[in-house]
């Protein structure tokens, strides 16, 4: 075990930036999925708005949020409080992880004009979304929670 006790407040402020960062996102994801809900693939700016904010801010955010979770996790007490929090964060890791894909999947069918793949892979991100919302939200009050207690 790895003493970073001393590092420890920069290490947390940095993974709530991180998570800060990551929420945003799916916060700003969210509002222009629904903006964009009944365009038209040809009229929809979200394939290629959503794919850019995820890989140059959200993915990165998440592997910072993971990293330094980890790095967190080395010195601190588990309680089963912690244990919940770090399983929803888990999932939210997962589960954005498969959301990236599926914007991924959608970008490229739209740059293609594959209107077909592209509402397959739009209709996926929409059922994955919710499990991403579901789970950093879940993540996030539970980490709150513990440093309230």
């Amino acid at each position: 075990m790895n003493d970073l006790s001393e590092y420890h407040g920069a290490i947390l402020f940095f993974h709530l930036l991180a998570v800060g960062i990551w929420a945003g996102c799916i916060a700003i994801e969210v509002v222009c999925e629904l903006g964009q809900k009944h365009a038209g693939v040809a009229e929809n700016y979200i394939a290629t708005l959503h794919w850019n904010i995820d890989r140059f801010v959200e993915i990165p955010a998440i592997i910072v949020t993971l990293a330094t979770g980890i790095l967190l996790y080395q010195n601190v007490a588990a309680t089963p409080l912690l244990q919940y929090k770090i399983y929803a964060g888990a999932a939210a890791i997962v589960l954005n992880s498969v959301a990236a894909y599926t914007v991924y999947r959608r970008y490229q069918a739209f740059a293609v004009q594959d209107e077909s793949r592209y509402l397959y892979f739009h209709r996926l991100h929409e059922r994955v979304g919710i499990g991403c919302v579901a789970s950093i939200t879940t993540a996030i009050v539970l980490g709150g929670m513990h440093f309230s207690l």
